[in-house]
């Protein structure tokens, strides 16, 4: 009996990655400018990681749900090991993040916060994994890797307190650092995700090819695509839209350390 068991496991995982390489190669298909609305006539942005997404490839898990029409209940009731976002009804695995991409978001998040901190404003930064849950339809939560959240001031000069718990209002300032294994979501699926909740300010960083695309959103009516981002190399200091000229960040400070970090052993 046991051993029937493990080679259903055994079929049912063989059947898994399959799924996986035919999604990557699928993946590899989008890299012209035709999809990626500009960000793609970069080469080393969209190209270079779609066509690595096979060899990084998620796996998906069977914990996680298909199809969907899923909501904001199932994805709380997920267990805690399983990493994923919900986005318009529909669960998306997430990998587990790199040295690299955690060396990049560790130092963005201690610029912006300091600079929050010597201006005294009223802004909270947050860094993943936090479940930030988007529109009143209770079918989107995602975790950026970066997200800042501003109060408000009220007509009389003072601030709106934000409740306790989970976000109910989309954050005012998202950073995404791409990921190999899923570049799709970060560079078009969330794009339009956020510029549709009312996020005002939202940057893509691709850390192997040193570079930063930062979009602000007018919410005039228009589509994600027609919106085209400021880039950044990793030598610049990259203000940050939102803050009206009070905060930036440094990369060429990220570039040194992650300079530093390639240079020990298997990195």
């Amino acid at each position: 009996m046991d051993r029937t068991r493990e080679t259903e496991k055994g079929k049912a995982r063989e059947k898994t990655r399959e799924k996986a390489k035919e999604k990557a190669k699928e993946a590899q298909q989008p890299v012209t400018g035709q999809r990626a609305d500009g960000i793609a006539q970069e080469p080393s942005a969209a190209a270079a990681y779609i066509q690595n997404a096979g060899k990084e490839c998620i796996l998906p898990d069977p914990g996680i749900p298909e199809g969907g029409g899923h909501t904001e209940e199932e994805y709380y009731a997920l267990p805690d090991d399983l990493r994923a976002e919900l986005i318009d009804g529909v669960f998306y695995a997430m990998a587990s993040p790199t040295v690299i991409h955690q060396t990049a978001a560790l130092e963005i998040i201690r610029q912006i916060a300091d600079c929050i901190e010597e201006h005294d404003a009223p802004c909270f930064a947050f860094i993943a994994p936090s479940d930030v849950p988007l529109g009143n339809e209770k079918k989107t939560v995602v975790q950026p890797d970066i997200y800042v959240h501003c109060m408000a001031p009220e007509k009389d000069g003072r601030e709106k307190k934000r409740e306790a718990g989970p976000h109910h209002k989309s954050p005012d300032y998202i950073v995404e650092i791409l990921s190999p294994s899923n570049p799709e979501n970060d560079l078009w699926r969330k794009r339009e995700l956020y510029q549709r909740h009312g996020v005002r300010e939202y940057w893509i960083i691709d850390p192997l090819a040193e570079k930063v695309y930062a979009f602000c959103f007018d919410h005039e009516e228009r589509r994600s695509s027609d919106i085209m981002p400021n880039a950044y190399s990793f030598r610049d200091k990259v203000p940050i839209g939102i803050s009206q000229g009070s905060c930036a960040v440094d990369f060429q400070k990220i570039r040194q350390k992650l300079q530093r970090l390639k240079m020990l052993e298997g990195y």
